[in-house]
């Protein structure tokens, strides 16, 4: 009697594990799914924006395509990623941008092979597609750097996504280089309060919960801390959320999570 109770214990404690392991259920209390990913109730948007004008070494760039292979393996069914070459000039040249959404789970009531497979092609054509944005050839006709109206394009990104926990990775030394602002060694600055007379003029995009990471800014000079403090002002009136220690020039890793 003791035995066959005892044997009906670890059918017991066996049917409740199973029930717990590859479901919703048992994935939501922070468990690892697929590949070491670990679930959450709210999907992402990671958004990565690439610089490839010549101030950036060969070196950045190969860091950059790192760094961008690393972090898209961590995403998860329903995750969306967008991809933005930085525009050279203004918002009136075509955009070199690609985004797509990792497939749906089909069944959602355990973790099923297929679904792993179709997940690790999407995200394994997703990291050969965004070679092109990293790529350091052919880089000697760009004839500038325009970070602010590019931000503009990943305001449509947000607006596309809705829902989900928006993240971006901004690839660049940080320098706006256009025929109205140019950073580079603080030629042409913005003037003071162009921040607040571009926010009154409802120009500014619309950041607002955006998780913000930069890679490939300098921060040991007095040029580049005023760079940075321009950035940070600029961030925080778009609504976007800029923690001045994600500012870096080259990180070991991308945080996963967005900012808290």
């Amino acid at each position: 009697m003791v035995i066959r109770k005892t044997r009906l214990l670890f059918a017991l404690l066996g049917a409740v594990t199973f029930a717990g392991c590859g479901t919703q259920e048992g994935n939501a209390a922070g468990g690892e799914g697929e590949g070491g990913v670990v679930k959450r109730s709210t999907p992402q948007l990671v958004v990565f924006m690439y610089d490839r004008s010549t101030s950036i070494s060969d070196h950045q760039l190969e860091l950059a395509r790192q760094l961008t292979n690393e972090r898209i393996r961590k995403l998860d069914h329903g995750d969306r990623i967008a991809a933005h070459e930085l525009l050279q000039l203004s918002l009136e040249e075509p955009p070199h941008r690609w985004s797509e959404t990792i497939p749906q789970r089909q069944h959602t009531d355990q973790a099923m092979t297929r679904d792993s497979v179709t997940r690790a092609r999407f995200l394994r054509d997703a990291q050969d597609y965004l070679v092109v944005f990293t790529d350091t050839m052919g880089r000697a006709d760009i004839d500038g750097t325009d970070i602010l109206s590019t931000l503009h394009d990943v305001s449509a990104d947000l607006q596309a996504a809705r829902g989900r926990e928006a993240t971006l990775y901004i690839f660049s030394d940080m320098l706006q280089s256009n025929r109205t602002i140019d950073m580079e060694g603080l030629r042409k600055m913005p003037p003071p309060g162009w921040i607040d007379t571009q926010l009154a003029n409802g120009t500014l995009p619309d950041l607002t919960g955006l998780c913000v990471y930069v890679i490939g800014a300098r921060v040991d000079t007095g040029a580049s801390q005023r760079v940075k403090d321009f950035w940070k002002q600029y961030f925080e009136a778009t609504g976007a959320v800029f923690e001045t220690r994600n500012y870096t020039l080259r990180p070991v890793e991308l945080p996963e999570h967005p900012c808290t």
